[in-house]
């Protein structure tokens, strides 16, 4: 939680020596070890309750994305159809249509 490396910890430690004195130190010392013991039980209840709490949002949100990954996945092999026939035709099929169809005039 801090990061104090061994040396900073030694100077700690003598720098409560000189200020608190032999006798006061150590009570100090377990008074602030209690108190940072209680500060980390807390945290660790809240983030146990936090992951408690949106376990179950979060597991839907991953469902949901694993469901569209997946279905981004799959290749459909069925041809879909031009938007415009016409356009996709090419010039002898239109001139073939032509000639099929009866034009307005004929009775």
């Amino acid at each position: 939680m801090f990061n104090l490396s061994g040396s900073e910890v030694v100077f700690l430690l003598l720098a409560g020596l000189v200020v608190l004195g032999p006798e006061r130190l150590p009570g100090v010392l377990r008074s602030v070890g209690r108190v940072y013991g209680e500060v980390r039980k807390m945290a660790q209840g809240l983030e146990r309750e936090i992951k408690d709490t949106f376990a179950e949002p979060v597991s839907d949100l991953r469902k949901t994305a694993n469901e569209i990954r997946d279905g981004f996945g799959e290749v459909d092999t069925e041809p879909s159809p031009p938007m415009r026939p016409e356009r996709s035709a090419t010039p002898e099929e239109l001139e073939a249509r032509e000639q099929d169809q009866p034009s307005g005039n004929e009775q």
